[in-house]
This record gives C-alpha cells, structure tokens and sequence, in this order.
C-alpha cells in the first residue's frame, strides 16, 4: 500500500510541470490583411503581400480613371518581433515615409499612432469578417475620422 501511493505521489508530481511556452509568437497578427482589398462602391483597392514574418508590404491604388493610379504605399514592419511600425508614403508628403507605431488594442488589430503627424494621427485596420475590413484614419481626438470599407476581392 505504501508503495502504490509513492508511486501516485511521484506520478503527480511529476504532471504537474509547467505549460510549454510559446516561442517567437508574434504580438500582433497581420496575416489576415494579406490580399487584394476593394473599397466599397469605388475602384479603389489595397493590395497586401507577405515579404516576411517581420515585414508586409501595401500599395493603394485608383483604378476610376480606368488605369492605376498609386494613392499610397504602405508597408507594416518590425525589427525586433516586439515594436511594430505603420510606414505610410503619399505624394502630398513629398515622397518622405510617415511612420506610426503599433498601439495594441483589444478591439482593433492594427492600430497604429504617430501624435506628431498633423492627419492622420491614428491609422485602424479591423477586421470585421474573413471578406470584410474597415480601415479609419483619424485625428487622436476622434473629431475628424475617415473610414474606409473594404471587401476582400483576391487572396494572394
């Protein structure tokens, strides 16, 4: 008897180690926006590619005047899988990148914040469904806010 419960003791101490540990898990999941994006009831898109783990590029473009225009090319990034950078380059910025910071939000996958730009201070993307996604700019006040509605039009 005083065998069996040794052997249930050390049976028990030994399942009771510690849960493994994830490694290299990202803290923000950007996957999801890989693709090609078209914003509803206009022929503008967003189209998304996976460069790495760590980087992503984006390129928004206008296609009413029935070829490409390029609004925007974007690019969602890290350099150490902890701090998570939004870079944004427009015409009306003299081709000079805007970067934002990743803000992590419980609500909004990616949110990005630079306080010092003077518009857009906060960049949003959610991810509404798998085929559905609202992009909103906005001042950090939320008094002045563009949202954008996306429909997922090709996968990669």
């Amino acid at each position: 008897m005083k065998s069996i419960f040794s052997c249930l003791v050390l049976l028990i101490l030994c399942s009771c180690g510690s849960a493994p540990k994830l490694v290299n898990k990202k803290p923000i999941d950007v996957d999801w926006i890989v693709g090609k994006w078209k914003q509803k009831d206009l022929e503008v898109y967003e189209k998304w590619v996976k460069i790495s783990e760590m980087e992503y590029s984006g390129l928004s473009y206008d296609m009413n005047a029935g070829y490409a225009t390029i609004k925007e090319k974007m690019r969602i990034f890290s350099k150490d899988n902890k701090s998570w950078y939004f870079e944004a380059i427009i015409k009306e910025n003299n081709n000079v990148p805007i970067l934002f910071t990743w803000m992590p939000d419980p609500v909004i996958t990616l949110k990005f914040v630079n306080e010092q730009n003077d518009f857009p201070q906060i960049i949003q993307y959610k991810k509404e469904a798998f085929d559905v996604m609202t992009a909103t700019i906005s001042n950090k006040d939320g008094d002045k806010k563009m949202i954008f509605d996306y429909s997922r039009y090709a996968t990669q």
